[in-house]
């Protein structure tokens, strides 16, 4: 299945939800492009969708708004902490940054991926 390109109206909106992130890194992903910050992706650029990594309470919030859904970059395979925000978010005030800021203190609350699979081999050995 070919992997969809960022459009330019997405693509638009991510840089502007990740411009005034602190720390936050972009890289190119799929063809796409995801915002990591601790090493956790936080948010991300997929085709026509631009969604946010959020905590549960977050996450039933996001989705409550219309034309929200669940992130589903393959059919039937839904990132379960991810959601795709509506258009919307991106032309009414600062809605994007208030979604990007939620997502960041999000993944800012885990510990980095290097850290957390250095601490499970650790386990592992032990």
């Amino acid at each position: 299945m070919p992997m969809p390109k960022p459009e330019p109206k997405a693509l638009k909106a991510f840089e502007a939800l990740v411009a005034g992130a602190p720390g936050a890194r972009v890289k190119p992903m799929f063809g796409n492009f995801g915002a990591f910050a601790n090493d956790q992706m936080f948010a991300g650029v997929f085709g026509d969708s631009v969604f946010v990594r959020l905590g549960e309470e977050d996450r039933a919030l996001a989705l409550a708004l219309p034309g929200a859904k669940l992130f589903e970059p393959m059919k039937g395979r839904p990132m379960r902490e991810y959601v795709a925000l509506p258009p919307a978010v991106f032309t009414r005030g600062k809605g994007a940054q208030l979604w990007a800021s939620r997502s960041l203190d999000f993944v800012l609350g885990m510990p980095a991926k290097g850290a957390a699979r250095k601490g499970a081999k650790s386990k592992a050995k032990g």
